[in-house]
């Protein structure tokens, strides 16, 4: 393939690279079939054949894990009606023996990957049960992150026979099919990035990071471990967020002041620090050149135009500080001597000259 060409995410899928050569061999396999009743059977067997390879990459494209295991379920269905049709074949002897049984170790192969996609999927959605069938159900989710992985997770049992250049080859790592990782990109193990997210090259993600859907990370941005970043985020050129970080649904990073679509500004991005443990709540929005505190907590919807203090809760437009939280999540309050135990952990904070300090679980 050229290097000016685009490679769909289905195209890096070991599973469609099997079922395509399956259905190629299918359809070569029957023009050698008699003439007569045996025609309508080899239509058929085509029918079947080409269905799987076309529901796996519907299936790949579609952003819900529901629709991705309705498709997936179409194609292991037709992958068995092809089983059926190539028992009925043989016992017409229309089918030489040798061909049936490589056939049919084909689809052995394919109908384990596609079944284990398809559960991987089903992880998408609540209150789905196991499909029964001829494979067990009880596999780890490490492997089948590995099928659904396309293969940038590196495994014999792996989708992906031919990764994208620029895809990490790490084994703990998990890459959408759709998502785009450009080369230069560090990804630390455990991290998952999911659908059609970017990741620019030169952006460092730290162990253990989630970014959702529709997440862009531009150049120079630093995730530390264990970032949290929901759908539809934007993080840009100048953000730097420290361990344990959440960034919410939809919420917005700037990076200039004074934007105008005719001034190019690239020379003034004005960075953002997001201390260790701090939660940014939905579309809440922070302009840029500000520090977040460590453990600070946005709520949902306020506009940040200030640094924040460790430990405060702001809320608002402009947003403005109604109290403190704790590590854990929980609001505090404080008594006459400054002290207060958290709730749902029960550790213990000092207020001294307005500033919060953690003492001790």
């Amino acid at each position: 393939m050229g290097k000016d060409r685009y490679e769909y995410g289905f195209e890096r899928l070991q599973v469609w690279q099997e079922a395509r050569e399956l259905a190629v061999r299918v359809f070569k396999l029957t023009e050698g079939m008699p003439s007569g009743i045996s025609w309508e059977l080899a239509a058929q067997m085509r029918k079947s054949a080409l269905s799987i390879p076309s529901n796996i990459a519907e299936g790949s494209s579609r952003t819900s894990g529901r629709e991705q295991a309705r498709f997936y379920s179409i194609a292991y269905g037709s992958a068995i009606e092809l089983l059926n049709q190539l028992i009925i074949a043989k016992d017409l002897e229309y089918l030489p023996a040798s061909d049936y049984d490589d056939l049919r170790e084909r689809i052995h192969a394919i109908t384990w990957k596609i079944f284990r996609l398809r559960n991987y999927a089903k992880k998408d959605y609540p209150g789905v049960e196991e499909s029964e069938g001829v494979y067990s159900a009880d596999a780890s989710d490490e492997e089948d992150l590995n099928t659904a992985s396309g293969g940038r997770i590196s495994t014999p049992e792996g989708l992906n026979s031919e990764r994208s250049e620029h895809q990490p080859s790490n084994p703990k790592i998990f890459i959408h099919p759709s998502a785009i990782v450009d080369e230069g990109a560090q990804i630390g193990e455990g991290s998952r990035i999911w659908h059609f997210t970017h990741v620019m090259g030169g952006a460092v993600i730290g162990r253990g990071c989630s970014l959702g859907q529709n997440v862009f990370v531009a150049k120079g941005v630093v995730l530390g471990d264990n970032v949290k970043v929901q759908n539809n985020v934007s993080i840009y050129e100048g953000v730097i967020c420290e361990d344990d970080v959440f960034l919410g649904p939809s919420m917005v990073f700037t990076n200039v002041r004074n934007p105008r679509s005719a001034v190019n500004r690239k020379n003034e991005y004005r960075p953002t620090r997001v201390g260790r443990g701090a939660s940014i709540g939905a579309n809440a929005t922070i302009v840029c050149g500000h520090d977040i505190g460590e453990y600070a907590f946005i709520g949902a919807g306020a506009v940040v135009t200030k640094d924040v203090p460790p430990y405060a809760l702001v809320v608002g437009n402009p947003a403005r500080q109604i109290g403190w939280m704790s590590r854990h999540g929980e609001r505090l309050h404080f008594d006459d001597e400054g002290r207060a135990t958290c709730p749902g952990s029960g550790e213990e904070y000092r207020l001294w000259e307005g500033k919060v300090e953690w003492v001790s679980t």
